[in-house]
């Protein structure tokens, strides 16, 4: 038996240095994260065990003190089902609900929790099994010793026993194996390499028997194998609970001496300690290290390289290593005990410094806004008062010239007038000559009507120009708000823009072939899976979505809910791929607001005409919108809304509202009317601009001068009157835009209005 003492004493041994090192990044942790809030965490980290005991119990602490071993602040929440498997489904789907970012899973079966693992994948949470395995493989990751491996040490260690140290004579050595229930990953994998081991040695006699792991259980088979006058010479069970069950019924049968004992886990105070008084010949150590599968999650979560499988290092321990095994155990216990007693004292004694300090934080950071907007107010007073001086510099030098033109072009036809009408108040003149100066004073008369006129177009003019500089302002602002959508325009040889069409797939073969498909007719996206072709969307806004329904992360039926319940993006039609193709496969995804569902594999041709059919009836619709020559826009309105979708639909009715609440602001901004609607002036353009065709200001103008239409045909207000009540700063340019829409000037549908009054009332 010595040479195996031997070639087990050369295993790593635990130190108490890692604790050190906890103690230290937690008191850090917590100093230098004074002011972030104990209820905001980056990570959320969901714990679900399938039983309690010391095993757990260590690894739980090792897991809660590792949680302060991180820059970023992560809260570790743990839920133990006390081997009941309803009860941890429960208790995983309540850590999903909750909103955890990774799920650890310790399952209490193999197959019963492999349905909470498929949630979890198909919700894009990452999963770490944890010491067990399920049937399901689409976890994250796997940390955990070895089970088979277990079993093979202590099957070999029974065999050297059987050959070593026990004499028997006239029969086969007997060796018992108290198991748990083989439905599980531990007791299945355990039993396997215990067995595997026993099998290669016939000249030995193997028994098995499948119990729950528990105390009593091990009392009741060994005692009824003992009465039964069983021979029994090594007793292995896969705990050590089980095999001081079991070694407390040979006791009570007076054969506690001729009987070797081994099990699993040796954790401090259980298996170590009877080791050293003797009631147990060895047992394997299962490694905890929760602080391991702590560090294995952040690097899942902050997208840094780990591996799948990780299994963890144990060893046997025996008479001859247990004396070293249990100082370190005993010293790594006690300080992680003093790791959470810390803990625990330092969240409470800081929980009134975080809050001091979060004000201070907060007030250092007021001042410094107020400084920076008190700076900024006074620059743009001092610029604003700037542009003013230069402003009345201009006016007033403008002022000078149109006096001095209209003193310069007066005074001559003062002196043509005068000496004119003089003329013509002789008697002395003939009747001949008299309607001679009759038709010189008119047309005097006139040219200085004529002079009036051009003085006041031209100070029309200049207000004009003031006007269209603010309007070209806020068609620079939309036209930087696509900008900053960092949507690329890409233009035919003819110098039309290309449909933008957006592929969300997760097999990267499908995106490259559907591209090569598209690639001559539109302007392709490509995402790898919902959640970034979602936030693809929101930042490009595409004229088409094509994606698949079966993708991790964020599957299609999702992805194609979230984007026709988003405001933003609700007008885009989206078309579904997928090898689902039953009847109500295809409802669901009609019912997700798909505009159309393409089965695989799909006809490259068909595919086409589906893609322009749908983008053909949304340039019909902005074509409608854009028809500036109509004069019934509320008939129109009607009818092409009749083709919106119910979020589109909404959104339009709530701009009209919008627009007709704030008609006569002549000071409105694209600021004030996307505030209105509770959405920001660039998500406000691009919408607009997709669904209609037209920037915020042209869509605004048009239902302006629709409404000025409507107003010179119904009412008898002045021309001035209208443009003011629509929101033109000015007639003049009030009238420039109306020529151009409907291509007579406001007076001209006045008196023609007129005309068709005064021909009733005569007709009266």
């Amino acid at each position: 038996m010595s040479h195996y003492h031997l070639k087990h004493t050369n295993m790593p041994k635990p130190t108490v240095k890692i604790s050190i090192i906890y103690i230290l990044a937690l008191l850090l942790n917590l100093l230098l994260g004074g002011c972030s809030s104990s209820e905001t965490y980056k990570y959320k980290i969901g714990v679900s065990q399938c039983v309690g005991g010391l095993w757990r119990e260590k690894a739980n602490t090792e897991m809660l003190s590792a949680q302060h071993l991180y820059d970023t602040d992560v809260k570790v929440s743990i839920a133990n089902a006390n081997n009941s498997t309803p009860l941890q489904r429960k208790q995983i789907d309540s850590l999903l609900n909750a909103g955890v970012d990774l799920l650890i899973i310790s399952p209490n079966e193999y197959n019963a929790l492999s349905p909470c693992v498929e949630r979890a994948y198909r919700m894009g949470v990452p999963v770490i099994l944890f010491d067990r395995k399920t049937s399901s493989q689409h976890y994250t990751a796997f940390i955990g010793g070895n089970n088979i491996e277990a079993g093979r040490a202590m099957g070999q260690y029974a065999v050297n026993l059987c050959k070593d140290s026990l004499h028997i004579a006239g029969r086969k050595p007997s060796v018992l194996e108290i198991t748990g229930r083989l439905v599980m990953s531990p007791d299945r994998e355990r039993y396997i390499g215990f067995s595997d081991v026993l099998a290669k040695h016939p000249d030995i006699n193997f028994h098995h028997v499948e119990t729950n792991w528990s105390e009593q259980q091990s009392y009741n088979v060994t005692k009824q194998w003992l009465k039964a006058g069983k021979p029994l010479d090594v007793v292995y069970c896969q705990n050590d609970n089980a095999t001081f069950g079991a070694y407390k019924a040979a006791r009570e049968m007076k054969k506690e001496k001729q009987i070797r004992f081994l099990g699993t886990d040796a954790l401090p105070g259980e298996g170590i300690e009877a080791i050293q008084q003797g009631k147990l010949d060895a047992s394997y150590i299962y490694p905890t290290h929760g602080e391991e599968v702590i560090e294995l999650a952040i690097k899942i979560l902050e997208h840094k390289p780990y591996k799948r499988e990780n299994i963890l290092q144990g060893y046997v321990v025996t008479p001859g290593n247990v004396e070293d095994i249990a100082l370190n155990s005993h010293a790594l216990m006690k300080q992680n005990k003093y790791l959470i007693t810390i803990q625990n004292k330092l969240e409470n004694y800081l929980g009134l410094y975080h809050a001091q300090r979060t004000v201070i934080f907060v007030a250092i950071v007021v001042a410094i806004l107020l400084l920076m907007a008190v700076l900024l107010a006074w620059r743009s007073i001092v610029a604003i008062r700037r542009a003013n001086r230069r402003m009345k510099e201009m006016s007033k030098e403008q002022t000078r010239f149109y006096t001095n033109a209209s003193h310069q072009l007066r005074t001559p036809l003062t002196l043509i007038d005068g000496p004119l009408r003089k003329l013509s108040e002789s008697n002395s003149i003939k009747e001949s000559d008299r309607q001679l100066l009759d038709i010189a004073l008119r047309n005097a008369h006139q040219l200085a009507t004529q002079i009036s006129d051009v003085l006041h177009f031209q100070q029309e003019m200049h207000r004009m120009q003031a006007d269209n500089v603010a309007a070209d302002k806020a068609t620079e602002i939309s036209r930087k708000a696509v900008q900053d959508g960092q949507r690329a325009l890409v233009l035919r040889e003819r110098g039309t823009e290309l449909a933008t069409v957006l592929v969300v797939d997760d097999n990267e073969d499908m995106r490259h072939y559907v591209r090569s498909l598209l690639i001559d007719q539109y302007y392709v996206l490509e995402a790898p899976d919902g959640k970034s072709g979602l936030k693809l969307a929101q930042e490009s806004l595409p004229d088409l979505i094509l994606t698949d329904v079966m993708m991790p992360v964020m599957n299609g039926l999702t992805f194609c809910a979230r984007i026709k319940s988003d405001p933003l993006t609700s007008h885009i039609p989206v078309i579904l791929l997928t090898a689902r193709s039953s009847e109500n496969q295809l409802a669901e995804g009609l019912n997700k607001g798909a505009d159309a569902y393409l089965t695989k594999p799909f006809n490259a041709n068909v595919l086409l005409a589906q893609i322009e059919s749908l983008l053909s009836n949304r340039r019909k619709l902005k074509l409608a919108y854009g028809n500036t020559t109509d004069t019934d826009y509320t008939h129109k309105d009607s009818e092409e809304e009749e083709r919106l979708s119910p979020p589109d639909m909404q959104f339009m009715n709530a701009l009209r509202q919008s627009v007709k609440k704030n008609m006569g602001n002549a000071q409105l901004k694209m600021d004030d009317l996307g505030a209105d609607m509770g959405i920001s002036r660039v998500q406000l353009y691009r919408k607009v601009k997709a669904l209609t065709g037209l920037s915020p200001v042209e869509l605004l103008r048009q239902m302006r001068l629709q409404k000025a239409y409507n107003l010179l045909l119904r009412t008898d207000h002045t021309v001035a009157e209208v443009a003011y009540e629509v929101g033109f700063g000015t007639p003049g340019y009030f009238s420039s835009c109306f020529k151009k829409q409907f291509g007579k000037y406001p007076t001209e549908i006045r008196n023609h209005n007129d005309t068709e009054e005064d021909t009733d009332n005569l007709a009266q």
